[in-house]
């Protein structure tokens, strides 16, 4: 998960960026994108998605047909694993599924796309071209946390009701890294499509309103064993452990053994540094996690005033929000009206 640098000082809220998608700017990334999925690189990563497999797209296929004849109104909720995704459906949508209406004898108008939710602060991590690009291919901007975001809540109403495309979003509200678990879901799905349906009801229109699950899962074709022995000893020296001698490349045990010894590790550095008491010898692993995850969420709902309410996620989510609040301020909307000393309080909030 990528988090905005930390900023120096206070900055004026942010604004809502609005969704204009342009098909030009859709068709580029189209055309780019086996090159983007090629040169997808991490330092400890094999280079690339190599390939892309669909199971049930002939579903989708279908389902597309039905949205574009004016009979449903569709929503695609996708697991959400990795900051891949949007690449591996822009994959599927642009590739796969027009392949299987041929298959089919469906037509389909092109572009085979879908509107969706992004996180607001991507771009912030990401850079401001990212905002500008996600907004030219039909995204809405979402602040995740306990206030309601009524700007992006409304604009996705509205395209879904009115929308060219299909909506994307996904229900778990974050990336969880793990291809074969789901993370709690959150509700905002079945209230967009509850939404939905109340639109369509009181504009006497007769579209069924259709959210199709879609699972994601990564495997490692090539796994690249030099690559994990750069990236786990980094982290050993950074932990202050002392990295053994390299293994065999089919050593899994020993990689096994690495990987627990470091865990370990720093979960004990980290209930030193919470002044945790011990736990009786011999305690789970997921019990120590658990509390420790616990009380540095709750050190930081502390400062922050907010109750510990919810999952890990959403206990996350809330946080984060009740950060960007002290950060990102409505009084700096105007700051010719502000005193040095009121500037600088601010900016030492921000701190």
């Amino acid at each position: 998960m990528f988090s905005p640098p930390p900023p120096s000082f206070a900055r004026p809220p942010l604004d809502f960026i609005p969704p204009a998608y342009k098909p030009w700017v859709l068709r580029l990334v189209h055309g780019i994108l086996p090159l983007l999925l090629r040169l997808r690189v991490r330092p400890w990563l094999p280079s690339g998605i190599a390939k892309i497999e669909a199971r049930g797209v002939e579903t989708l296929a279908q389902l597309y047909h039905q949205f574009q004849a004016g009979q449903i109104r569709l929503i695609l909720a996708f697991h959400h694993v990795e900051v891949d995704d949007p690449l591996v459906g822009l994959y599927v949508l642009s590739r796969l599924v027009p392949q299987a209406a041929r298959h089919q004898g469906i037509p389909l108008r092109k572009p085979i796309h879908a509107h969706f939710l992004y996180d607001r602060g991507m771009p912030l991590w990401g850079g401001e071209w990212l905002g500008w690009l996600l907004s030219r291919l039909g995204g809405i901007p979402v602040h995740r946390g306990r206030r309601v975001d009524r700007l992006a809540l409304a604009a996705a109403r509205r395209l879904l009701l009115e929308g060219q495309f299909p909506f994307g979003i996904a229900p778990e509200g974050a990336t969880n890294g793990h291809s074969e678990r789901v993370n709690p879901l959150e509700p905002g799905t079945a209230q967009l499509a509850f939404w939905c349906a109340e639109d369509l009801a009181k504009a006497g229109r007769s579209e069924k309103v259709v959210v199709v699950p879609i699972g994601i899962q990564y495997r490692y074709l090539k796994p690249s064993w030099k690559k994990l022995e750069r990236l786990l000893s980094h982290l050993e020296r950074l932990s202050g452990l002392t990295p053994p001698a390299a293994p065999k490349p089919s050593a899994n045990r020993h990689w096994a053994q690495r990987i627990c010894g470091l865990a370990h590790h720093l979960l004990a550095q980290m209930e030193t540094f919470y002044d945790l008491p011990p736990l009786p010898s011999g305690a789970p692993f997921n019990a120590r996690l658990e509390r420790l995850l616990h009380t540095a969420l709750q050190t930081a709902e502390t400062y922050f005033g907010l109750s510990p309410q919810g999952d890990w996620n959403s206990r996350c989510r809330r946080i984060e929000e009740a950060a960007w609040t002290q950060i990102y301020r409505e009084e700096l909307r105007h700051p010719g009206s502000l005193a040095p000393l009121q500037r600088g309080l601010l900016d030492w909030k921000a701190q």
